[in-house]
């Protein structure tokens, strides 16, 4: 044991332990956010299936589409909005899903760290308008006044602001301009009325909106007046003392319908996405298309809404990013807002930015095939980002991307290329990918990169959002600026040389950096040593810098030469060399088994989950990572790559070493949600050999059951300058428990018919990956019986997240019995009885008919003995009149009550006494008590007196 880890112990009882987290440095730097994976084209439930390899491959959020209710059915990609409010429900789900599997998928997302973004269209509904027949009828766009017709000043709703009403909430068909007209001839709100209704009745009320439909479940889309709401001031209206409830996600019925115009409608939306559906954040549909001020609305809606706060307690601020289809940095600018202010919080401010357009159009127009019209010139000082404070490429604002689902913004021809320089920049960006989950034929969403998770398409991207994660730090510094060639160094962490030339070969240029003299860069990217980029080894996979701080460098071009010497296009045209990091293994104990990860094929590179997941049915288990002495290449020694602390962090942030807290909460830090290992803490940069070890002990008994997302650390020993270090991720499955599944419900699939019914169960535990549902098995059945009864018949079909269904003909009445057997993805089951699911008079009289001929005769006593017989091997409907699921003897006794009650004949009652007379005792001799006053209360009056 190290001398090192001997001192643990005391540095964690001085609170000294946090001194190995990788030194601050001394002056601000630029920040390169996680990015933000754009996956579209993907149900819910698919994206949910993805996280782990969404979290392996190291993003910080998911933006997914529009999820709402469609104008144009159910295979719309969503942004001609009918319902906002409608997310699809079990049976009638949207593209996408439901409601519940959104909800899934983003709680999924923030177990795994990552946000939830998704698109917000507030610019206009779908295509349908008051010429479509029957719309205006129907009711149209829920929520919405399609017209009103009626200017008496004194109706209902009428706009005191004087505009027309003949359009309702929108403007009118012959508009035109970004503003008021029709984009891609869907129907355009209007911001600017003020037309007041309760625009989702929930009771008869005089200020409902014309044509709303009334419906007492419309309180759960409103927040509760009850509740205490946040006060505010907003500085852009001047209103102050301004009062927004939240919605009561404990009770959702208690919500207040009040009356507002369609921008209160949108808020209202917006507010309920984040606060019950779990959004952190929106891409702004068409931000161009209405007027700015419209925004400050938005920011109002979501201003200090998010109940999922950050891990030191503070607001996690809903962020925004809208779509301005404009190059024009003034129009571009009138749409950011950044001014949310901590010691204010009283004061409303915006987190909103926007996507980056004039920098994705200098990247199409200068990362082209034909390398005689690139000019990095063109590129480098064209972002939005420069706008505000002069520097250009500095992350204060401005989403930067390479393409996006729009036809108008398609991958530039140096895709590669484009992306390594989006991605190594400070500030957000996105990264595209469509899943193509509904097919290859479809036109619209576009195509976008095929290996933003890896899979068959290679991992180009992944590596570099890797890259982005351990060397995105550090201020941005332009090293070399020609037309063909970019040098820009993350000061002290990583050097990026990208080529914009298309042809074969290299360009060598000596470059000025801040490492120190003697320091090694290793080339992370892999296209050094790659031999289908750099065939003749032209390009060195290791540099160190010279006495004078400069490299000797060669830029790679966007072609390589084959075997016969012709030339042949590659687009990687790029390398990134930075300080080498820890090398090791991260391994996990007491695994039980291992989940594989598919192979994609080009048909189901976006549906395949590539991760393997490790599954822990132990209730302990450690987390270890094995660090080794850093040979670059074989032969340089490089003694602070074997780095001088590591960090894990499971989920978004626990506490895993039970010192009662997380470790490290400062948010946007590299240490942010991670917690020191403390088992063993043996750091290789103290050891002769270079070697360490980490080790962590996890109580399991205090996880939930699921998937698990675990991620370590390893930091290089640095004196000065930011941090950089090496990712270890792993997804785990705790499984230490059976399934927990239970009734959802027994209803008649038509109301009032009620032998036929579908039996639909719940995932209690949110594990369950397959249900099989039975009904009526005899109580005396195994587990292991039941399970081997499992077959086609059995299936019970999917029906929504947590919920399977299976129907149900013929039914007779009496207490009925589910058997619900639950499979867990790990193959794990259980096998769960429900009794007492009661039909009462279909196809029999009911309890005790036990022979379902409508009527009560000594028959009934007979098929009632045989089940009570079988000592549950049977099982009888209509015998189990307590509904416990057995035929004992409690339904025995209760059998001669039901009789009674009904009126049995004298036979009836004969037949009861004499199966009364042959029970065992002692049970009989109460029962033959019970069944004499029976009989008595049937004998005729006469008959009674002379017994």
């Amino acid at each position: 044991m190290s001398r090192y880890v001997r001192l643990i112990p005391t540095l964690m009882a001085c609170g000294l332990l946090a001194c190995f987290v990788p030194a601050a440095p001394t002056t601000a730097q630029d920040v390169s956010a996680a990015p933000i994976l754009q996956f579209f084209e993907s149900t819910s439930a698919n994206t949910a299936y993805r996280m782990p390899d969404i979290f392996m491959a190291g993003y910080g959020a998911v933006q997914v589409p529009p999820p709402y209710r469609a104008d144009t059915g159910g295979f719309s990609v969503g942004y001609d909005v009918y319902d906002r409010f409608d997310l699809g429900g079990p049976g009638d789900p949207t593209l996408y899903g439901t409601q519940s599997s959104f909800q899934r998928m983003a709680n999924e997302a923030h177990a795994a760290g990552l946000s939830v973004y998704t698109d917000l269209v507030w610019n206009h509904n779908g295509f349908r308008d008051m010429g479509t027949p029957g719309f205006l009828e129907q009711g149209g766009y829920p929520g919405f006044a399609l017209t009103l017709q009626d200017s008496d000043p004194s109706a209902p709703g009428y706009n005191t602001q004087g505009y027309s009403a003949i359009d309702g909430d929108f403007h009118g068909a012959f508009e035109g301009g970004d503003l008021n007209g029709r984009l891609a001839g869907l129907i355009d709100i209007n911001h600017s009325t003020n037309f007041q209704f309760i625009r989702q009745p929930v009771a008869s009320d005089s200020r409902n909106i014309p044509g709303g439909f009334i419906d007492p479940a419309n309180a759960r889309y409103y927040p509760d007046t009850d509740l205490s709401p946040i006060l505010v001031f907003d500085p852009t209206t001047g209103e102050a003392n301004i009062a927004i409830y939240p919605f009561n996600t404990a009770d959702p019925t208690a919500g207040d319908a009040v009356p507002e115009n369609a921008l209160g409608y949108l808020m209202r939306h917006t507010q309920w996405m984040v606060q019950v559906i779990g959004v952190d954040g929106f891409r702004i549909d068409a931000a161009k298309n209405f007027e700015p001020w419209v925004l400050n609305y938005l920011d109002r809606a979501v201003y200090r809404s998010n109940p999922r706060t950050l891990l030191d307690g503070s607001t996690a601020h809903v962020f925004s990013y809208g779509e301005v289809f404009d190059g024009d940095m003034g129009v571009l600018q009138s749409r950011i807002r950044k001014d949310i202010n901590p010691a204010d919080p009283g004061a409303i401010g915006g987190n909103r930015d926007a996507l980056d357009f004039p920098l994705y159009f200098a990247l199409r127009s200068n990362l082209t095939s034909n390398g005689l019209v690139n000019d990095w010139h063109n590129v480098i000082n064209a972002s939005i980002d420069v706008n505000d404070d002069g520097l250009a490429n500095n992350g204060s604002q401005g989403v930067s991307f390479v393409s996006g689902h729009d036809s108008g913004i398609p991958l530039p021809d140096l895709s590669n290329v484009a992306y390594a320089f989006t991605l190594m920049r400070p500030g957000n960006t996105v990264v595209y990918q469509n899943a193509k989950q509904f097919g290859e034929d479809r036109d619209f969403p576009i195509d976008g990169r095929g290996d933003a998770l890896g899979g068959f398409y290679g991992d180009l991207i992944t590596t570099l959002v890797d890259i982005r994660d351990t060397h995105g730090r550090g201020n941005f510094l332009i090293r070399a600026l020609e037309k063909e060639s970019l040098a820009f160094e993350r000061e002290n962490a990583a050097l990026v040389l990208l080529s914009n030339r298309s042809d074969a070969g290299f360009d060598s240029r000596t470059i000025q950096t801040a490492f120190a003299p003697g320091t090694p860069l290793i080339e992370l990217t892999g296209n050094a040593s790659d031999p289908s980029v750099d065939p003749r080894d032209d390009i060195p996979a290791l540099l160190v810098v010279n006495a004078d701080g400069t490299v000797n460098a060669r830029f790679l071009r966007n072609s390589s030469f084959d075997q016969d010497n012709n030339s042949f296009f590659t687009g990687r045209g790029y390398l990134i060399y930075g300080l080498a990091t820890p090398q090791g293994t991260l391994s996990l104990t007491n695994v039980d088994r291992v989940l594989p990860g598919g192979t994609p094929t080009a048909q189901t590179n976006g549906t395949t989950r590539l991760t393997d997941i490790e599954v822990i049915t132990a209730d302990s288990f450690d987390v270890q990572l094995d660090t080794v002495a850093v040979n670059l290449l074989g032969f340089y020694r490089d003694h602070d790559a074997d780095g001088d602390n590591a960090l894990l962090r499971l989920d978004g942030g626990v506490d895993l070493n039970g010192n009662g807290a997380v470790d490290h909460v400062t948010p946007g830090t590299v240490a942010y949600g991670f917690e020191q290992f403390t088992t063993i803490h043996d750091p290789g940069y103290f050891n002769a050999d270079g070697n360490g070890q980490y080790v962590q002990a996890i109580d399991a008994t205090r996880l939930s059951e699921g998937y698990h997302y675990l991620h370590v650390r390893a930091f290089r020993h640095r004196d000065v300058g930011p941090a950089v270090f090496t990712n270890f991720r792993k997804v785990i499955y705790v499984d230490r428990l059976p399934p927990e599944s239970g009734l959802h419900s027994f209803d008649p699939i038509t109301p009032g018919v009620s032998e036929n019914r579908n039996l639909v169960a719940v995932s209690l535990d949110h594990t369950a990956d397959n249900m099989h549902l039975f009904l009526d098995l005899p109580a005396a059945l195994t587990d292991e019986q039941v399970l081997a009864m499992i077959s086609g018949a059995s299936q019970a079909d999917f029906l929504d997240t947590d919920l399977w269904k299976k129907t149900f003909t013929g039914l007779t009445s009496g207490n009925h019995v589910a058997t619900i057997v639950t499979f867990e993805i790990t193959g794990n089951v259980s096998v769960k009885r429900v009794a007492g699911l009661l039909i009462s008079t279909i196809f029999g009289a009911g309890l005790g008919d036990t022979d379902f001929n409508g009527s009560y005769s000594p028959h009934d006593i007979d098929v009632f003995a045989q089940v009570f017989d079988s000592q549950n091997t049977q099982f009888n409907p209509a015998a189990d009149l307590n509904g416990d699921g057995l035929i004992n003897l409690d339904d025995a006794y209760l059998l001669g009550d039901r009789l009674s009650d009904v009126g049995a004949d004298f036979a009836t009652i004969q037949a009861y006494q004499a199966f009364i007379a042959q029970v065992p005792e002692p049970a009989s001799c109460l029962l033959m008590i019970a069944s004499g006053f029976l009989l008595l209360r049937r004998l005729p009056r006469r008959a009674r007196a002379s017994a």
